[in-house]
This record gives C-alpha cells, sequence and structure tokens, in this order.
C-alpha cells in the first residue's frame, strides 16, 4: 500500500472500526473509548496517514452548517409543566451537563404529552425518559440511545434499584409497627412498577393489606389519591407515596384533614429530592444524577459497558 496516499477508510479497515469511529479517534473527539483511540492512532501512523481539514472539522462536532452536535433528552410527560414541579428533571439536566464537561455538545431538552410521528432529525444521540418500550426501540435505530428505566429488550438502559427501594420503604412502615398502610402508585412505567413490586412483596410477607390507589406522579392526583384512601380507611396510619412530588400531594391531604405526621401516621417517598429535604420528608433515595451520567458517558463511548442498577438507600426524616 501507498503511505502517502493512505485514506481514513484505509485506517478503519485495518484498525477494525468504522470510519466515524476512525475520524473521532485521530481528532481526539468523543465517541470512541481510550483503546480504540489508541489503536487507531498507532494504525494511522503505521499507514502515514495524514487527517484532511474536512475530516477533522466532521469530527469536532460541529456540521458544515456550524451546528453543534448534540444529544437530546426526549420526556414524554403529559404534564405541561412537568419541568418546572418535578426536581426528577432537573437532576437528570445536571448529571448529563457534568458527563459533557466542555466538549461542546448540545444538550437538547424536549417535553411532549406524547411522542411524534415523524423523526426528521436525529441528533448524535438520545437519553429516552418515559418512552413507551415499542417506540424506545424505534428510536433506537434512528440515533445511538439510552433509556432511563427498563425500555424494549435490546434498548441499552441506566436505572435505580427501584425495586428494592420499594422493599425498604415497606419494612421500615412495617418494622415501626405501623398497621394500616396505604399507597399511592405511580404510572405504569416500569420504574413506578418496580417500587410498586418491591413493596408489596414486603406487604405479603408480612401478611399486611395494603389500601392502594395508582397516581401519576404529580401533587394533584396524589391530594385526590390520599383522599379516596382516608375515606376507604379512615384509621391509616401511614402512606407509602411513589415519588416526593406524589408526596407533597399526600402531605397536602393530610393536612387538611387533621391527621398529625408523624404522630398518627407516617409517609415515607421515593427519590429523595429536594423537596424531601425540605419538607423533613423520609425518601428512599435515588442517585438521579449519577444515573443520567452514566447514560450520557455510554451514548459518547457505547464500548463502555452498561452501567449495573445504581443503589437506592432510605433516608428516614421527621415524617416517619
Amino acid at each position: 500500500m501507498d503511505r502517502r496516499r493512505a485514506t481514513l477508510a484505509d485506517v478503519a479497515r485495518e484498525a477494525g472500526v468504522s470510519r466515524s469511529a476512525a475520524s473521532r479517534a485521530i481528532n481526539g473527539a468523543y465517541g470512541v473509548s481510550d483503546a480504540v483511540r489508541d489503536r487507531v492512532r498507532d494504525v494511522a501512523v503505521e499507514l502515514g496517514f495524514e487527517p484532511h481539514g474536512v475530516a477533522r472539522a466532521l469530527a469536532s462536532g460541529r456540521t458544515s452548517a456550524g451546528r453543534r452536535e448534540r444529544i437530546e433528552v426526549l420526556i414524554v410527560d403529559p404534564d405541561p409543566d412537568a419541568l418546572a414541579v418535578k426536581p426528577f428533571y432537573g437532576r437528570v439536566m445536571t448529571g448529563a451537563l457534568r458527563a459533557l464537561g466542555d466538549q461542546g455538545i448540545a444538550l437538547e431538552v424536549r417535553r411532549v404529552g406524547a411522542l411524534p410521528a415523524e423523526d426528521d432529525d436525529p441528533p448524535f444521540g438520545r437519553l429516552l425518559i418515559n418512552v413507551p418500550g415499542a417506540a424506545g426501540a424505534a428510536y433506537s435505530r434512528r440515533a445511538r440511545t439510552v433509556s432511563l428505566g427498563r425500555s424494549a429488550p435490546g434498548v441499552t438502559f441506566v436505572a435505580p434499584d427501584n425495586d428494592n427501594g420499594g422493599y425498604q420503604a415497606a419494612h421500615h412502615l412495617v418494622s415501626t409497627g405501623r398497621q394500616r398502610i396505604g399507597a399511592v402508585f405511580g404510572p405504569p412505567t416500569p420504574c413506578a412498577q418496580e417500587r410498586k413490586a418491591g413493596f408489596l412483596r414486603v406487604m405479603n410477607g408480612a401478611a399486611r393489606s395494603v389500601v392502594a390507589v395508582d397516581g401519576d406522579f404529580t401533587r394533584a392526583r396524589a391530594y385526590a389519591a390520599t383522599r379516596e384512601l382516608l375515606a376507604r380507611e379512615p384509621r391509616l396510619d401511614a402512606v407509602f407515596a411513589s415519588c416526593d412530588v406524589t408526596a407533597m400531594g399526600v402531605l397536602q391531604a393530610l393536612r387538611e384533614a387533621g391527621r398529625q405526621v408523624p404522630y398518627d401516621i407516617a409517609v415515607v417517598g421515593f427519590d429523595g429530592s429536594a423537596l424531601a429535604e425540605a419538607a423533613d420528608l423520609s425518601s428512599v433515595y435515588m442517585p438521579v444524577e449519577d444515573e443520567a451520567a452514566a447514560a450520557v458517558r455510554h451514548l459518547l463511548d457505547p464500548a463502555l459497558p452498561p452501567a449495573a442498577r445504581l443503589p437506592t438507600t432510605l433516608e428516614v426524616r421527621g415524617s416517619s
């Protein structure tokens, strides 16, 4: 082979990587591991390859129009005020930005009530939140994709140990002597269902019946659900709220009903957000920032192994 005329395709073939991966490795861009970067650069030296100016521009994260590549956070949530009232999303942004650092990649946030039918401008990568399984699989075919929480089989995901978090909350309430326990569970998403399963496993093992209502992770629905729980079981002495926003609605309804927390009724939430700390709420802490950062790192370098389930920890405060 004529070393003076080696091409990027030659380097990629010899290194056993795609042409785009070879370009990123040579130009020090994101999206490849250190091992791949070293291998590609060694091959480039052996072949006498010299990067072309256009190739360097493409690998720098900008298109020919000067537009930066981007990672999109796609959130399916029917609440138009979701980004303002649900701390989870802000924590996701914090973790994602930590992982991006100063690499010059844009972070784009899109909240939709329902998934759009068209996807004409797929980004470099996507974080999916509350995206149903079949749709998650479809989106993963258009761009690098990581789901926060389980999606479809074959779609990489990062998630906390929701099941164990629900288990910890239930165990705490049972072990502190609560007898008539209610729950405001979440919507039919994988994370909410995992929390519910862990919680009910303890209740079933302790032969305790649970007065439960399904919620939607909003304060308004939790408020109405708690009023329903009290109507069904006036002697209720504990409530598990499947997220901290839900817990705010629970606390409001209990206060209006004249119930004293924690003396005659205990409340435990889930998320461990700033809301929980401000309200002196016992809550299962999940490391959302670490979850989002791990997802972004995997988008930047798919060679990284997917993160394991991140641990959850019950933080006991004054509400229980």
